[in-house]
């Protein structure tokens, strides 16, 4: 029976382990295939006369060029949380992408910053889906700054929103910040989020499953092993007591 138990609890530390890491693993496969870029690369759209670049090092898996627009898959930004799609167009205009912020609480928001040259237009869409399109401009900013002072641009002058989510900023030049809010139950869209992000309530629901199961066989085997050795003292008692009678 002990070797048994023995085999459940060799069962459910490879449970353990495989919840611990199975998801890092994913993580380090994906990050043995990125790209790293700096900021000296850069990314032109000729047809547009326009130039993107990034403020700082990051990776990317993918970064494809298409109807004059880049997309960027798995964006990751030091010092910035990770985007799973960004598509971005310059026109008549050099842009430095600075950052990626993404909050994920009872209001959900994300924000990106950058800085551009040359007052033409920028065209953005942050992988977000139809549902981003579809909440108004009451959800979005579009804020720029120059020498300390913001300014919240108008929608419909300044700039507008498409169905699809993509924004079209026109005649800025500075510092731009664009900022998308809303409540989790309107957008619940996690799919910019890494694996562990997306699904970590079921992570952690399973690690304590897994845990509770662990430690309850480790009891069970215990316990007999316990009880086991109580009734070899038993028998070694009463062996000992026939001998003493034996020599009586």
């Amino acid at each position: 029976m002990v070797t048994i138990n023995r085999k459940k609890v060799s069962t459910g530390i490879a449970i353990i382990v495989i919840v611990l890491i199975f998801p890092w693993t994913c993580l380090n496969t994906r990050a043995q295939t990125d790209i790293t870029f700096n900021p000296a690369d850069k990314f032109s759209i000729p047809a547009y006369n326009g130039n993107i670049s990034f403020a700082v090092n990051g990776t990317y898996s993918k970064a494809t060029f298409e109807n004059d627009t880049w997309t960027f898959t798995n964006l990751r930004l030091n010092g910035s949380q990770p985007l799973e799609n960004l598509k971005f167009s310059a026109q008549n205009s050099n842009v430095t992408i600075l950052s990626y912020r993404a909050s994920n609480v009872t209001l959900q928001s994300v924000r990106l910053r950058y800085l551009v040259q040359g007052e033409g237009k920028q065209i953005v869409n942050f992988g977000l889906g139809a549902q981003a399109g579809q909440l108004g401009g009451a959800d979005w900013s579009v804020i720029t700054t120059n020498n300390a002072n913001s300014v919240f641009l108008t929608q419909g002058d300044e700039w507008s929103i498409t169905h699809d989510g993509t924004l079209v900023i026109k005649g800025v030049n500075g510092n731009v910040s664009i900022v998308q809010y809303s409540f989790l139950t309107s957008l619940g869209n996690t799919s910019n989020l890494p694996f562990y992000q997306q699904h970590s309530v079921a992570i952690a629901a399973a690690m304590v499953v897994a845990i509770t199961v662990i430690v309850a066989i480790v009891i069970k085997v215990k316990s007999r092993e316990h009880l086991a050795e109580s009734e070899l003292v038993k028998v070694l008692r009463l062996i000992s007591k026939g001998s003493a009678l034996n020599k009586k």
